[in-house]
């Protein structure tokens, strides 16, 4: 029968912050939830105005948001519960994924996932006093693939909402191919409500995935949205369940691509929520410049020829060389 995928947008830290959020949700939709970039806790001291104001709820009605925290202390994390709670969280999300070195390397991120026992003692800390729910994502491990299952055993004894996993290692950082043989067996032992993540760029290999890992609560999309903003909303219109071989004759197409001048209208009016937004956050031409170049990196891909269109937006050196810049990009081919 036809299911209509959960889709969530990944934490993509210095990308997909609230004005992104609020941007895509007006322009491109197919999202149900967002998970926030990490905010990484420092201990003895309270979360930033910044911090907050950035998870926000009512900044953040287009997309519902949850925070999530990167630490290793859990006093610390239970005060930070404490303040997201009184700021009007009903839950958040631990980050045991982060594989960057100058985190992992710390003991934070994904480089817990070697020490389950130190995971066991956060968690029962932590969740005895937390007054919001809580949920974990994380990675394989941390070098070593399997470390996941000591992890998901400590997991499975206290009361998560979710458990979200990257289907890579810690090491792979973003590179390689994603491991669903150990998705699966992931899958098949967590207790709690699963979330999959890990390179899904396309209609055609969602559909494959689904049919690998039936039992998925939901699914969580990063790279392949920022590269195509209209592929969550491709993914809600193929919502056909890949077991029924009925219905899939039925449907064999993939939903198309809206068609070039609609897709090319929508990325101009995000492009303008976002340049907009970040110029009322930011203070200064220069961060707002420096912003949308970073912004850059990703929507540019939405374009046929991405290389020609980077280097023009970074030879921009000011505002006025960037609305040029972006005046030529938007009558330009766009990706397939």
């Amino acid at each position: 029968m036809s299911v209509d995928p959960i889709l969530t947008l990944a934490p993509i830290r210095g990308i997909t912050d609230a004005v992104y959020r609020d941007a895509f949700a007006r322009c491109f939709g197919g999202f149900d939830r967002a998970i926030a970039p990490f905010i990484p806790l420092r201990q003895g001291q309270p979360l930033k105005p910044g911090e907050l104001r950035q998870v926000a709820p009512e900044l953040n009605r287009g997309l519902p948001t949850i925070p999530q925290l990167l630490t290793h202390h859990a006093p610390t994390m239970t005060a930070a519960l404490r303040e997201l709670h009184d700021a009007g969280h009903a839950e958040a999300n631990w980050n045991l994924g982060c594989p960057y070195p100058m985190v992992a390397g710390r003991g934070r991120g994904s480089g817990l996932l070697p020490h389950p026992d130190r995971i066991d003692a956060i968690l029962g800390n932590v969740l005895e006093n937390s007054p919001v729910r809580l949920s974990v994502k994380l990675r394989l491990g941390y070098r070593n693939p399997d470390e996941f299952k000591a992890v998901l055993d400590v997991l499975n004894r206290y009361p998560l909402t979710q458990v979200i996993l990257h289907a890579r290692t810690a090491g792979q950082m973003y590179g390689g191919t994603v491991d669903l043989a150990r998705a699966a067996q992931a899958l098949a032992a967590c207790r709690h409500p699963f979330e999959y993540n890990g390179d899904i760029i396309a209609p055609c290999g969602f559909r494959t995935l689904r049919g690998q890992l039936p039992g998925a609560a939901s699914w969580m999309i990063g790279r392949g949205a920022l590269a195509c903003p209209f592929l969550p909303a491709r993914l809600k219109l193929d919502s056909v369940s890949t077991s029924d071989s009925a219905i899939d004759k039925l449907k064999p197409e993939i939903p198309p691509l809206p068609a070039p001048e609609e897709r090319r209208r929508r990325l101009r009016e995000f492009h303008g929520l976002l340049l907009d937004g970040y110029g009322r956050w930011l203070s200064g031409p220069g961060h707002l410049l420096d912003k949308m170049k970073e912004q850059w990196t990703w929507l540019a891909l939405a374009f046929a020829n991405p290389r020609q269109i980077l280097s023009r937006i970074r030879h921009s050196a000011d505002l006025a060389a960037y609305a040029a810049s972006t005046d030529w990009i938007f009558d330009q081919p766009l990706a397939e």
